[in-house]
């Protein structure tokens, strides 16, 4: 275990997907409760309505990030292989970008709809946004070694652009997805040992929902697991 000195800068980037505001606002009061600041990366800002819209800015004001998920969810190594780079920006990204900040919000980070990335996407979209979010396969999330594909270390936070996430769900609609995050756990307490950063990302917060969904059981355990690594949860923003 390397010992925490001055220079020590360790941190959970702990992420939501999609467009699920009134549910991420129920749980507010559990982010409050363990100090955790966590991001909602939004896609179909333009059906927000106006509460989706007043409690997102709730968030926003207790200091959460607002990031961007682009506007109807396509993936983007597939959408440009049919209809081109120019295609992608111009009917996912910038509506969706344009639409988040018309309504105050900053979003410089983005999160690839399913993780489907690659060189060529990161390219176009690091010239929009500070940081992306790609990820890796929800199944590795019961694998340890886990802990070395999604750490990254302190020394690298400023320069590297594009940052991992594994999946921690609980579920889809009457398919449960498994209780064992050995491999979450396991990258957790690396950079809490070690410094640098762990992201995570999950979709609605619900004990049940028609879409990928983490229960509030679930997330209060990560948190507190967190919180018992003096690890705190901050939001993209943060790392700026």
């Amino acid at each position: 275990m390397t010992g925490r000195g001055e220079n020590h800068v360790d941190r959970a980037l702990l992420t939501f997907d999609d467009r699920h505001v009134r549910e991420w606002s129920a749980a507010a009061p559990l982010f409050t409760s363990y100090g955790a600041r966590v991001t909602f990366f939004v896609c179909e800002p333009d059906r927000l309505d106006r509460d989706d819209v007043r409690l997102l800015r709730r968030l926003a004001d207790d200091g959460h990030t607002i990031g961007c998920h682009v506007l109807r969810h396509e993936r983007a190594p597939e959408f440009i292989a049919a209809h081109g780079p120019g295609a992608y920006l111009d009917q996912e990204v910038v509506p969706a970008l344009e639409e988040l900040r018309r309504l105050g919000f900053p979003a410089r980070s983005f999160a690839y709809p399913c993780s489907a990335r690659d060189e060529s996407t990161d390219r176009l979209l690091l010239a929009l946004f500070e940081r992306l979010r790609g990820g890796v396969s929800a199944d590795r999330r019961a694998d340890p070694s886990l802990a070395a594909e999604l750490h990254v270390p302190a020394g690298a936070i400023a320069t590297r652009r594009v940052l991992p996430g594994c999946s921690v769900d609980s579920g889809r609609g009457a398919v449960a997805y498994g209780d064992d995050l050995t491999g979450v756990e396991a990258a957790l307490r690396r950079t809490a040992d070690d410094g640098g950063v762990t992201t995570l990302y999950a979709h609605c917060i619900a004990d049940a929902h028609a879409a990928n969904h983490v229960t509030p059981a679930r997330l209060e355990k990560l948190l507190a697991l967190a919180d018992g690594m003096s690890l705190p949860c901050v939001g993209f923003d943060e790392l700026a």
